[in-house]
């Protein structure tokens, strides 16, 4: 009898049991089959490469329920279809978080899964993951280590995962991952470093040589202590003679924060080409960040220090110079404690008003003489 048969209920009952096993393969399903020893008859399927799987029993087990077993295990463990090109980078995403949802404990793998879905699939969404580049990756990493450090090195961390089990033996849909040999990006614990006033001033006149768009951005970090993360998503809509008010959207803390504007002479100069101050050329908010930074870092002379620096440096000056409270400078920095009501909340972001633009009209005058004496 041939080992590929049609396989019907009736067939396989007439099957005779053997001293030797045999295994006969359904001809509309490959890989589907059946084991036929001296006692009993198994249904199996083979998958991932040639592992063979026991479905169950012929005795208690009927045909139909075995061959719907036999498909969705099929599926479950088909490789994707190979583009000569390579595998979607978000469809390989996709296939990394359902193989890893099967090895990590259920609070790991959702915490992977959100963070993996919010920071690193927008990048790798209507690409191949060959075309995905080492710099591209570490942009996005990079984004977090100045505000969330150990977000940073979480992220790190899964996607290296992720790229290594894409360039595993087993899947090999890359061949070297963009990760390699590239280390976590923050320094455990809390980074306290504060520029001093040489460092400071020479990113400041860097930055001015450097111009649109990273040197403005290093200004804008510099004259008003916002997060980097904050002057990337400015737009022009919320900039106005006075004030530049940040929707809730792009804060830390989500709440909206507004500011005196000081520096609408410096914002007039940058070129008007989107609704972004700074937009990537796919028209998203600016997030070249390692690639401007390395050679920003060339120019000025100053290594060891990030745009977070900035905000740290911009709030020790205030408290220095003795130009503002410790109040004011946490309405600057859009500091705001979680026991405040939301009435309260509004009315304080109104009620500093004064104070904080007093406070940067005093950190202009400080900073200007600062520069001028060196």
């Amino acid at each position: 009898m041939p080992s590929k048969i049609h396989f019907t209920d009736l067939a396989l009952r007439a099957l005779p049991f053997s001293d030797t096993q045999v295994t006969y393969w359904d001809q509309s399903l490959p890989a589907f089959g059946l084991r036929v020893g001296k006692r009993s008859k198994t249904f199996i399927v083979i998958r991932d490469g040639g592992r063979r799987v026991k479905i169950g029993n012929f005795d208690r087990k009927s045909l139909k329920d075995a061959r719907k077993e036999a498909r969705r295990a099929l599926d479950d463990h088909r490789p994707p279809e190979r583009n000569p090109l390579g595998i979607p980078a978000a469809q390989a995403l996709t296939l990394f978080l359902e193989d890893r949802k099967k090895k990590n404990k259920p609070s790991t793998h959702r915490e992977t899964e959100r963070l993996l879905n919010k920071q690193l699939l927008p990048v790798l969404e209507g690409h191949l993951l060959p075309d995905i580049t080492t710099e591209q990756i570490t942009d996005v990493i990079d984004d977090l280590v100045d505000d969330t450090p150990s977000a940073a090195n979480h992220l790190h961390v899964a996607t290296k995962t992720f790229f290594n089990w894409a360039a595993s033996r087993r899947r090999a849909y890359i061949k070297h991952s963009p990760l390699a040999g590239i280390e976590k990006p923050a320094e455990d614990g809390e980074r306290e470093h504060i520029l001093n006033d040489d460092e400071l001033v020479a990113i400041y006149r860097a930055a001015q040589r450097l111009g649109h768009p990273f040197g403005y951005i290093v200004l804008i970090c510099i004259h008003t202590g916002l997060r980097r993360g904050e002057v990337r998503s400015l737009k022009w809509d919320y900039i106005s003679d006075d004030y530049i008010t940040l929707p809730g959207a792009i804060t830390k803390n989500g709440h909206t924060h507004t500011l005196p504007n000081l520096i609408g002479d410096n914002l007039a100069l940058i070129p008007k080409t989107s609704e972004l101050l700074f937009p990537s050329e796919a028209g998203t908010p600016f997030s070249a960040w390692s690639k401007n930074k390395r050679k920003f870092d060339k120019l000025c002379g100053v290594t060891d220090w990030t745009l977070h620096d900035l905000r740290r440096t911009f709030a020790t000056n205030m408290a220095r110079w003795e130009i503002a409270s410790p109040e004011t400078i946490d309405r600057l920095l859009n500091h705001i404690t979680g026991s405040q009501s939301k009435v309260s909340k509004l009315y304080n972001r109104w009620h500093y008003l004064p104070q904080m633009k007093a406070a940067l009209h005093a950190h202009e005058k400080k900073l200007a003489a600062l520069i001028a004496g060196h």
